[in-house]
């Protein structure tokens, strides 16, 4: 029988407070580590103004710290927020990692823990992508300042950790090419809501959706602008909210897609689980993605995905069996794929459910939680 763990897993804010894929990665893999039979601890921010709390949900421990809201300083608000909430977690994880058999922190949060020598050989670390190759550095100083610091923290937290997690080959190579520590275990991000129910062809609409960040490495403009001159009628729905919204809300207008474009801003878990099978298919047309969740979560509702072409999608994505690969340098492809599937609906079901039997066989969290509790035993001896 397999010894039962202490786990710290560390992050800045849960799904229920800030909605994004490395929230909902490490609330996830806290329940299917607990299910596992392992005493499961996430450390995460609490308001700067109160002192620590403890609090018991779905039988996981949260531990909220208080930690000082950069993000209202002006200039260097990124890095401000980042290193205040990695200060005061590597000042918690100071004086109480005896507690724990493995010191688990999920994408930047925990940078900072590389500065505790005593917890070297129990440290984890999961990457969900890479500062240098997600920030948009070179566009203020705000940016700048951000990328440059935390690059460092980066490169020093995966040559002193005990073992690094990638979320895919493409980012272990990336990431093998900046550090000189060769032990990288590739571990995919797992998907919830096995019990989404396919529905038949008459209930999905011959729309598209995009669901994410509105962000500029997620290429919706050039899209827009595609859309608008494709004589083939695409319509679009766009979930989600970020830096890029205002700009793209003036796009639709400008373009006058008013009658194609949908924006439903930002949007609950549940609810966007709840839509997803009715639609034609999922957009997402990156220019650098780490993995793509959004991806599984639209073949699990049994719709295709028209994605772009980079190795990390590859992944997931087969070309012409779950989804269209398109070159993110083509924004005519991606549209050209769309028209294909909207004009071909029994083909497009056919995709959608080619798609869910791989992610029912290959991204349920209990196999997700059974390779990150093996790598833990690596290193617990």
């Amino acid at each position: 029988m397999k010894k039962s763990l202490s786990i710290l897993l560390i992050i800045k804010s849960l799904p229920w407070k800030f909605k994004g894929g490395i929230q909902t990665h490490t609330w996830d893999l806290a329940r299917a580590l607990h299910e596992k039979g392992h005493h499961v601890t996430i450390l995460t921010g609490g308001a700067f103004l109160k002192s620590s709390q403890k609090e018991i949900k779905d039988e996981i421990e949260i531990r909220e710290i208080p930690f000082f809201p950069g993000r209202y300083l002006p200039l260097i608000s990124y890095l401000a927020e980042e290193w205040a909430f990695n200060f005061a977690a590597k000042n918690w994880v100071k004086k109480n990692h005896s507690r724990y058999e493995i010191i688990h922190a999920q994408g930047r949060s925990g940078y900072l823990l590389y500065q505790i020598e005593e917890i070297k050989n129990k440290l984890v670390q999961t990457l969900h992508g890479l500062t240098s190759l997600e920030a948009q550095s070179g566009k203020n100083f705000n940016a700048w300042t951000h990328a440059n610091v935390v690059q460092h923290w980066e490169r020093k937290m995966v040559n002193t950790a005990a073992l690094s997690i990638a979320v895919s080959e493409d980012l272990k190579n990336k990431i093998s090419g900046v550090s000189g520590n060769p032990l990288i275990e590739v571990i995919p991000n797992g998907i919830n809501g096995l019990e989404t129910v396919l529905t038949s062809s008459d209930q999905t609409v011959d729309r598209f959706v995009f669901v994410g960040r509105l962000h500029p490495v997620k290429g919706l403009m050039p899209i827009l602008e595609e859309i608008a001159k494709s004589e083939e009628k695409i319509y679009l729905d766009i979930i989600g909210s970020g830096p890029q919204e205002k700009e793209i809300q003036s796009k639709i207008q400008s373009l006058e897609l008013q009658a194609q474009v949908r924006m439903f801003g930002e949007r609950d878990n549940d609810v966007i689980k709840y839509l997803l099978p009715y639609y034609r298919g999922l957009l997402l047309p990156s220019v650098y993605e780490s993995q793509g969740i959004v991806l599984l979560e639209a073949n699990l509702a049994g719709i295709p995905v028209v994605a772009s072409d980079l190795s990390a999608i590859r992944e997931s994505i087969s070309q012409g069996k779950n989804g269209f690969l398109c070159d993110p340098k083509s924004p005519e492809s991606f549209v050209s794929a769309m028209a294909f599937l909207k004009n071909n609906p029994l083909l497009a079901r056919k995709m959608g459910e080619f798609g869910r039997e791989n992610v029912l066989e290959n991204y349920t969290w209990e196999k997700i939680a059974s390779q990150t509790e093996d790598c833990y035993y690596k290193i617990a001896g």
